[in-house]
């Protein structure tokens, strides 16, 4: 088990490394999320149905889940910086001609987003794949908590300033200022960026000479020396590591939750609690606002209970299960009551326990395979965002079943309990592959 030292360091060039992977995820979720504003004003120009309008904010999705595992794996095998990189830069291209894309008809706009899908894609697995090379282990849980707060920084930049771009400006202008912004992203991270430092890290094996020396025995040194080797990421052994289960199925779980909030949370609080649509939008920022300052809080606190010598399967536990705990209870809550205030604050309560699965799954890659945490993190990356997308699906079925919201909440409570339960039964943190 990694414990952690007092030479806890980082090489020299992490900090802007991290720095810089955080303004990607930024841009990343900017470029994503815009289409769901600029949809309304680019559907009365051309004329699209509800159905069409779909299609082309669903393609994106399709496209996503295509590169995640061939990016993972090239970050591990061949470096994370040109596989980041030309990802930020080609969807920021696809972002760049979305406006031209409109207009030569809705067949060239659906394969525009299906590529800017697949561009985007890279960006989880790839940063896995730098922060296993770059950063310590008992700092990563900190890097991964900044990089994250870029999912709900990037959400909130979008769904304020797309408005007004488009008012003052255009919709073709924000398109074409958000897909500058990736350029000039790339222009200063392709000639500085490097996937490895330039000193060679080995992690695992400098923590366990340490805690040898500690020990003082020479023929334990001796031992340690000759490291250990761990065999490569297959299929086959991720489906009987235990550990892998657990990773996937937290991932699926809090995804559905996740994207149960952010696709339908507007439309509850509008259709079911009577807020107007400005209202609604406004206080749907209200929990994405919350994740945005929790996810590096959730982050360094990990770190610091583990600095301190407190065990860290019992701390990714235990944040785990905080976080599942606070989804289950909001779920619940929602369901026993109809006041609009009471709603927003106890999603925005839930999104601030959810953050520390930061703590939880969302680190725990880099322990079991830290060489290969791209690969790992495409993978359960890829289910999560099936998971995403059936939630959203599931749940808009559920509504017309049953005619009410309640089922599709007390099943987002069902997914966070089993989630849980698995975690919590099968977590592990002991390193089992490269």
């Amino acid at each position: 088990m990694l414990n952690v030292s007092s030479g806890a360091v980082s090489p020299s060039g992490s900090r802007w490394l991290v720095f810089m992977t955080v303004l990607a995820v930024y841009i990343c979720m900017i470029d994503r999320i815009a289409i769901s504003i600029a949809i309304i004003p680019m559907a009365e120009d051309n004329g699209w149905s509800a159905t069409v309008q779909g299609a082309v904010m669903s393609a994106f999705f399709l496209g996503y889940v295509t590169l995640q595992i061939p990016a993972g794996y090239l970050s591990d095998r061949f470096g994370g910086k040109w596989v980041l990189g030309l990802g930020v830069l080609f969807w920021s291209l696809f972002t760049l001609l979305t406006p031209a894309s409109a207009g030569l008809g809705i067949t060239v706009l659906l394969a525009c987003r299906f590529l800017m899908g697949v561009a985007e894609a890279v960006t989880w697995p790839s940063i896995y794949s730098l922060y296993s090379r770059w950063v310590h282990p008992d700092r990563r849980a900190s890097a991964v908590g900044l990089m994250n707060s870029g999912i709900s920084g990037g959400s909130v930049i979008a769904l304020i300033c797309t408005p007004w771009l488009i008012s003052v400006w255009s919709w073709q202008g924000a398109f074409y200022l958000y897909g500058l912004l990736g350029v000039l992203w790339f222009a200063v991270w392709a000639p500085l960026a490097r996937s490895r430092p330039a000193d060679k890290n080995d992690w695992a094996a400098s923590d366990a000479i340490l805690a040898t020396a500690e020990a003082g025995s020479s023929a334990d040194q001796a031992n340690v020396a000759a490291q250990t080797v761990y065999p490569r990421l297959t299929v086959r052994g991720m489906l009987r590591s235990r550990a892998v289960w657990a990773i996937a199925i937290a991932h699926i779980c809090i995804n559905w939750s996740l994207y149960l909030v952010l696709s339908w949370f507007p439309t509850f609080i509008n259709r079911e609690l009577g807020a107007d649509l400005q209202l609604a939008g406004f206080l749907a920022l209200a929990p994405t606002i919350v994740s945005l300052i929790m996810a590096p809080l959730a982050g360094r606190l990990f770190d610091r209970l583990v600095t301190k010598g407190h065990d860290r399967l019992k701390v990714r536990r235990i944040m785990q299960s905080l976080a599942f705990a606070g989804i289950t209870a909001a779920m619940m809550a929602i369901t026993l009551t109809d006041s609009l205030i009471l709603s927003v604050i106890v999603l925005t309560l839930s999104n601030a326990l959810t953050a520390f699965s930061i703590g939880g799954f969302a680190t725990n890659h880099l322990d079991i395979a830290p060489n290969q945490s791209g690969l790992l993190m495409g993978v359960t990356n890829t289910l999560a965002a099936v998971s995403s997308s059936a939630s959203v699906f599931v749940s808009g079925w559920i509504q017309d079943l049953s005619g009410g919201w309640d089922a599709v909440f007390m099943t987002a409570a069902s997914v966070s309990v089993f989630g849980a339960v698995i975690y919590a039964s099968l977590a592990g943190v002991e390193r089992e592959f490269d």
